[in-house]
């Protein structure tokens, strides 16, 4: 019995001996797992990495889309009010309801109707009838207006800008006889009256040719 009891000792030491052996890493396994922690902790940071690139592409494209939709708002808020009104410049000259002029500062400019005034009662008095421009400077589309329609200062009396990344932009006027023209009022015509469309082309550096079409009032 003691033979045998002598030998059962020896297995349970054996085995105590190869489980606290178990228990441990070899130097191989240690290399594999930090291998592997260093492929898993790369892949995370570029997946972080891609999201934030994506956030904010989104994001900028969300301010672009918005910059855009404020200005075709405006662009319609304006064309679809055009006034039949002529006004005098600050140095007397009488100016169109509607011009058009490539080589002066105002690109596009004309008279609308619907200015509201909320605050007539604290405001000084002025007509419902508003002068606006639109006009490229450098890449920017500005729009500005003057407080009165026969301004006594040449200078407009606010300036905001709609867009910017503009390459370039243009337009056409449709005629009552349904023909495009490239200028407003027309050369050849004496008394053309109001465009019955006004067409818009911006050139954008980022989505291309953007067109939109308004019509005037009547």
């Amino acid at each position: 019995m003691m033979h045998f009891h002598g030998i059962s000792s020896q297995v349970c030491s054996a085995r105590m001996r190869t489980s606290v052996e178990q228990k441990g890493f070899t130097l191989i396994e240690l290399l594999v797992a930090m291998f592997l922690l260093a492929i898993l902790g790369t892949a995370g940071f570029q997946m972080l990495f891609q999201i934030t690139a994506t956030r904010d592409r989104i994001d900028a494209q969300s301010v672009r889309l918005s910059e855009l939709q404020r200005t075709f708002y405006w662009l319609a808020e304006d064309v679809t009010q055009i006034a039949d009104r002529p006004v005098r410049s600050a140095v007397d000259l009488e100016l169109t309801p509607l011009q058009f002029n490539l080589q002066g500062e105002n690109l596009f400019e004309f008279t609308r109707a619907g200015w509201a005034n909320p605050a007539a009662d604290v405001s000084p008095a002025r007509s419902n009838l508003q002068r606006v421009a639109y006009g490229l400077e450098g890449d920017k589309l500005i729009r500005q207006y003057w407080y009165h329609l026969d301004p006594v200062d040449e200078a407009p009396s606010r300036r905001r800008q709609l867009l910017k990344g503009v390459d370039s932009l243009s337009f056409r006027f449709m005629d009552p006889e349904g023909e495009w023209q490239e200028s407003w009022p027309p050369t050849d015509v004496e008394d053309p009256g109001m465009p019955i469309a006004i067409e818009f082309n911006l050139e954008l550096e980022d989505y291309g040719e953007v067109t939109r079409v308004f019509a005037p009032p009547g």
